[in-house]
């Protein structure tokens, strides 16, 4: 209950200034995607819904088009009805309605994945701390608190994984199937949310995980068959008056006409040193896990022979980062013509939700084993020394770097990052009585 309040409090903390009654000093979501199109669809969702109308189509972009087939306006939502639905109750639509809409789904995604790394480490004494460690990292990191509090739809469809593994982890324990019901409502949750990229991402992953639970309890593959059945039965259903009018949409927008060169963008290679230090190589760091996340990552070659399911969530991690590289990297081109799905959409930096989300999973499971074996044996006290000075003298180097202006032409500002992210490599050096 202590972790689970402070999670309340820390949310409440980090966004404060969205939830300020003062109004000299609130703050808003700046202008960009949020406000120039999920405000706008909201607000027009809204007018139709509140007027006894479903919204069918819209006119007043182009020559109109269909709203309701369009997926980021996400019209069926639940969510976004309960928005909708407290709106009209407080007097009618505000910008601020669906800034508070973003906000809780920040909150829900962390109570979520703290539920599922507690579940994951529940006989484990260092349970607790691990799960906050985990969830800390998904919730606050580069990701969830960069674009996709702009681009809503990411954040929204994004939301419900930690749900869906859950039901999927559950259900495999003790082949519980109801549990595959949570996790494919989960998924059509996420379908509904508007964002078909980040669902077909989690849509993957729900599959991979249970083959994998499968395998790992030495269950025969009709298992796993009935259980995608299950699963998708569930999810297709929960989203099908979305996703109907969706892929008929689809084959007559400009979209479709989108080339391989069009489609192929992601990461420059540079970009993975968005790991140590945030914001100097772009204006979003999606793929930013905090300097204490990125050493228990470090650590795991030492623990994985103890740490259940570390090597499935290691190779999500990094089949996910090789995609994120689009086509700079080679896994993208070999895959796009073999992978259903892949070829329709474009964007392929967005697989940092799933980096981000196995690494914040690995942090909270390596956290929790770390605690439950009470380190004690000098060898591996010493790994794991080498580890913490091996990224503090990776974040000292920035500080060199700052004065060259190869990584950031904003010297003082990359001077300020590596500084800071030296600071917090150091601190670690505290619990092990360095």
């Amino acid at each position: 209950m202590l972790a689970i309040g402070l999670l309340l409090v820390l949310w409440v903390l980090f966004f404060w200034r969205l939830l300020t009654p003062i109004r000299a000093d609130q703050a808003s979501i700046k202008l960009g995607d949020f406000s120039g199109q999920f405000v706008t669809f909201a607000a027009y969702q809204y007018d139709r819904l509140t007027q006894g109308e479903v919204p069918l189509w819209n006119p007043y972009n182009n020559g109109g088009l269909p709203f309701i087939a369009d997926t980021q306006a996400a019209v069926f939502y639940p969510p976004r009805l309960l928005t909708i639905g407290l709106s009209s109750l407080a007097g009618g639509w505000t910008y601020h309605a669906l800034e508070l809409e973003m906000a809780f789904h920040v909150l829900a995604f962390s109570l979520m994945m703290y539920a599922l790394i507690r579940r994951m480490t529940i006989d484990k004494a260092g349970s607790v701390t691990g799960a906050l460690v985990g969830t800390l990292i998904a919730s606050y990191g580069g990701f969830l608190t960069g674009y996709p509090v702009q681009q809503l739809a990411i954040l929204e469809a994004a939301t419900w994984l930690p749900l869906a593994v859950l039901g999927v982890y559950e259900a495999t324990r003790k082949l519980r199937w109801l549990w595959l019901v949570l996790a494919g409502f989960a998924l059509g949750l996420s379908w509904m949310a508007g964002h078909p990229q980040t669902s077909w991402f989690l849509t993957y992953l729900l599959t991979a995980y249970l083959a994998y639970r499968i395998y790992a309890a030495r269950l025969s593959w009709t298992a796993f068959a009935r259980g995608i059945l299950l699963i998708g039965l569930i999810a297709g259903g929960v989203a099908a008056v979305q996703l109907l009018p969706g892929f008929e949409y689809l084959a007559h927008t400009a979209r479709v006409d989108l080339t391989y060169d069009a489609k192929g963008n992601g990461f420059p290679f540079k970009d993975i040193l968005q790991f140590v230090f945030p914001g100097q190589l772009s204006l979003f760091s999606p793929l930013y896990i905090g300097i204490t996340g990125l050493m228990l990552i470090f650590i795991l070659p030492w623990l994985h022979r103890t740490l259940s399911g570390s090597l499935f969530w290691t190779l999500v991690a990094l089949v996910a980062l090789l995609l994120s590289f689009g086509a700079n990297a080679a896994l993208y081109p070999a895959l796009y013509n073999m992978l259903p799905g892949l070829r329709f959409f474009r964007g392929q930096e967005r697989a940092a939700f799933l980096v981000v989300n196995s690494l914040a999973i690995l942090a909270g499971l390596i956290a929790a084993q770390l605690i439950d074996t009470k380190i004690e044996n000098e060898i591996t006290l010493r790994r794991i020394r080498r580890v913490q000075i091996g990224i503090a003298v990776w974040c000292g180097a920035g500080i060199a770097l700052a004065g060259t202006g190869w990584l950031s032409d904003d010297r003082d500002s990359l001077l300020n990052t590596a500084v800071f992210s030296t600071l917090i490599a150091a601190v670690s050096f505290l619990p092990c009585g360095i």
